[in-house]
């Protein structure tokens, strides 16, 4: 069975109708869901014959479910406007078999059994829960815990309203909580274990699926960052249906699409806390965004053999807002020193391009997002490489430092010497250029100093930094 436009169109108007919870007319379905004119009435009639949808007349009319959402089932949909279910002609009521051998064929009681698989999948899905399913793919919700003092803090959360949040300091209790609200009994101990369990290791991540105890077709993602007596969790809504049923249906080009936005996502969560822990100002995290493009454009057009493509330069400027990512488990006190670090406290900063690539290799990949983890692990961990192999933390020695690291490290010196920190004072443009071409942060490849030097004449650059 191959659906019909006109399948397509009507499980396009309940999904509306149930969204909007209330009633449209045909003018605005047809414009609203792209819809041909001439269509409506065949599917409205199709539906009204099959009790899905009420038709008013009048001014004020127009057309809504005659029943709840949670009560329509694809199936129902589907069974309204296609011929037939049949996934075989030998299914049909009058079933055909050109061998005349209904009764005895092995290969239609496999059919027969997929059909039932079928219908009954159909039949379980409602349009409740597709919209249910949507509205859930951007729920999460991060904290962070000091494990010295148990003091909770919640960085962000996104259609996550849990009462007891706002009322709970401390982590023991906001897991007693979490526990007894939002786990199924099935479940508990795992959380538990999962949620207290100590862990010396210097950086830990791990991951975990749980179900709401809420019965209503969720489950949750947890992941766990834990270093130097810091840990921050990410709490992420998923649905049943969409976890194990429909990606079994999905094709591998819808499943990479989801994976990539995932991944998306979670770089947003992790600029998220780089701002709240104000290891990076907002504007820092833009610019930084911003000098990457624009010194990658330049070596794009003046080193046309390096094959650099369009789509490499906006996912590497894009990435380079979480170069310092690493930071987060290195002590505010060091990070903030106002004298001179010593030696084992520079050691203890050294670590940060290490704890930022691990972190990147626990970001979502498969298909294209596995090339954006690769990015990701590499302006992480070889940033602060530099070409004449003085860098950290492998030093590194010429074109072995992957390019996109390269134009983030030298993106990163610059903004670093234009920006006010609590140990320097803000060095404006004409010197932070000419400090960076003597060599003062470090050496840099010719191509990536000549493309920075172009890239920095611009007059939009020169009024981005003069502001």
């Amino acid at each position: 069975m191959q659906l019909t436009s006109t399948t397509d169109y009507a499980i396009r108007i309940i999904s509306y109708l149930t969204e909007k919870n209330g009633s449209a007319s045909a003018n605005e379905l047809s414009d609203e869901l792209n819809i041909p004119n001439s269509y409506i009435p065949k599917i409205i009639k199709n539906l009204k014959n099959n009790h899905l949808i009420n038709a008013t007349e009048g001014m004020k009319g127009g057309y809504s479910l005659a029943k709840s959402s949670d009560e329509i089932s694809l199936y129902d949909v589907i069974s309204s406007t296609e011929v037939t279910m049949a996934i075989n002609k030998c299914l049909e009521t009058n079933g055909v078999c050109s061998r005349n051998c209904i009764g005895t064929c092995r290969i239609r009681k496999i059919l027969f059994n997929l059909q039932t698989s079928f219908n009954y999948k159909l039949q379980s899905i409602t349009f409740r829960n597709i919209l249910n399913d949507e509205s859930k793919q951007n729920q999460y919700l991060l904290l962070k815990i000091d494990l010295n003092t148990e003091k909770i803090e919640i960085i962000n959360r996104n259609n996550i309203n849990y009462d007891f949040l706002d009322d709970i300091k401390i982590y023991t209790e906001f897991v007693t909580e979490f526990l007894k609200q939002c786990v199924c009994r099935e479940d508990k101990f795992l959380v538990k274990d999962f949620l207290l369990k100590s862990i010396n290791d210097n950086f830990d991540y791990q991951d975990i699926d749980i179900r709401f105890k809420t019965n209503n077709n969720s489950c949750m993602n947890i992941n766990k960052h834990i270093n130097q007596n810091i840990m921050f969790l990410t709490f992420k809504i998923a649905n049943i249906f969409t976890t194990i049923d429909t990606r079994i249906n999905r094709s591998s080009l819808e499943q990479n699409d989801m994976i990539e936005n995932e991944f998306w996502n979670m770089i947003s969560l992790l600029e998220l806390v780089l701002a709240h822990n104000k290891l990076e100002e907002p504007q820092s995290i833009h610019n930084i965004s911003y000098f990457t493009e624009q010194i990658y454009k330049e070596v794009q057009l003046n080193y046309p053999k390096l094959n650099i493509s369009d789509e490499e330069i906006e996912n590497v400027s894009k990435l380079a807002t979480i170069h310092d990512i690493g930071k987060l488990f290195t002590p505010y006190e060091i990070l903030n020193k106002k004298g001179k670090l010593t030696k084992d406290e520079m050691d203890i900063i050294k670590k940060h391009p290490l704890n930022g690539a691990n972190m990147a290799l626990k970001l979502p990949k498969c298909g294209k997002a596995s090339k954006l983890v690769q990015y990701a692990y590499n302006i992480c961990l070889y940033h602060h490489e530099r070409y004449d192999g003085q860098g950290y933390p492998k030093g590194l020695i010429g074109d072995e430092i992957p390019l996109c690291a390269q134009v983030v490290g030298l993106a990163d010196a610059y903004d670093a010497l234009i920006s006010e920190r609590p140990y320097k004072r803000k060095i404006n443009h004409g010197e932070a250029v000419r400090m960076i071409v003597n060599g003062e942060c470090g050496s840099f490849s010719p191509k990536v100093i000549l493309s920075f030097i172009i890239a920095s004449m611009n007059k939009t650059w020169i009024e981005k930094v003069s502001k």
